[in-house]
């Protein structure tokens, strides 16, 4: 009974957000780290690292305190950089930080096809805080988020909101969460407000297989299964997310994912390496026929 209360109350609150007023910024849809691209973005349930603060800030409580910096390569010469960091509170709860920062590069303006009009750019920004907290298997959290956007001459300003939850299950091998992201509003960009994604995702994490050797506990091998729904209400588009992780000897970490109804991509691959209190992961993306190149991320988290 207790479990089915649990799971009850997840997917209740946000569903309620979803009837929230809806505005997006589209950089706000890209993964913020490698391990989430490396795995399709199915992390509202597994995340429970410093980029809790962008996935599901419900995980910052189930995470030890860390510090995230990652750098993202996308489309042409889109590139973004963001840092997360996950910090102590009172018992049972975390505070969060983020902050992402994206660059276009140049782009070419257009007034009349076939007619350049010269050159110019696009700058997003999002700085956000998280709290969560924890009561015993079940934990929540919410995050707001300052948000920025400057376009050739023109900016504008607003604000957002996530709230998760998460909750384990069956001896915690399995984890079931659910987050609701951006909902808020912006300014004006001249004589339109910008929609942003406002997005509501579920799903479950896995934990079916493990093997440990030794007296000490450990792990020579663990999978992790991620399977998710995401629903973005601008585009009223529904997608299916999918990951799988194998961490070899609690030293290297094998993903890959998939993504249902992208229009940039759909399998997803990538590597962790993991070095005493810090984590080195990539991902790469290879993106649909017809755009430049694939993607690239790095990131860099340390624990304490």
């Amino acid at each position: 009974m207790k479990h089915r209360f649990y799971i009850t109350v997840l997917f209740l609150l946000p569903a309620a957000w979803a009837n929230a007023q809806e505005t997006g910024l589209s950089f706000l849809r890209i993964g913020v780290n490698a391990m989430a691209s490396a795995m399709g973005d199915a992390q509202v349930a597994a995340t429970r690292d410093a980029f809790a603060t962008y996935w599901n800030p419900a995980g910052l409580a189930a995470s030890a305190n860390a510090l995230g910096i990652s750098h993202r390569i996308w489309v042409g010469d889109v590139k973004a950089y963001d840092i997360a960091a996950r910090l102590p509170a009172s018992r049972g709860g975390a505070w969060g930080l983020a902050l992402t920062a994206t660059d276009s590069g140049d782009l070419e303006a257009r007034e009349v096809p076939g007619d350049p009009a010269g050159l110019f750019g696009a700058q997003f920004i999002s700085i956000g805080a998280s709290y969560a907290h924890s009561l015993r298997a079940l934990r929540g959290g919410i995050t707001a988020k300052f948000l920025r956007e400057s376009i050739y001459n023109t900016s504008a300003s607003g604000y957002a909101f996530d709230v998760g939850l998460q909750v384990d299950i069956y001896r915690e091998l399995v984890t079931i969460g659910a987050a609701l992201r951006n909902a808020g509003r912006m300014s004006e960009l001249e004589a339109e407000r910008t929609r942003l994604p406002r997005t509501l995702q579920a799903g479950l994490a896995v934990f079916p297989f493990q093997v440990i050797a030794g007296a000490d506990g450990t792990r020579l091998l663990q999978l992790m299964v991620t399977a998710e729904v995401a629903h973005l209400f601008a585009s009223k588009l529904t997608r299916l997310h999918s990951g799988l992780s194998a961490t070899v000897m609690e030293l290297v970490d094998l993903r890959g994912g998939y993504v249902t109804r992208d229009e940039l991509r759909d399998f997803t691959f990538g590597l962790g390496l993991h070095f005493d209190t810090m984590l080195v992961d990539y991902a790469y993306i290879p993106f649909e026929e017809g755009f430049e190149g694939p993607g690239h991320v790095l990131s860099v988290s340390y624990v304490w």
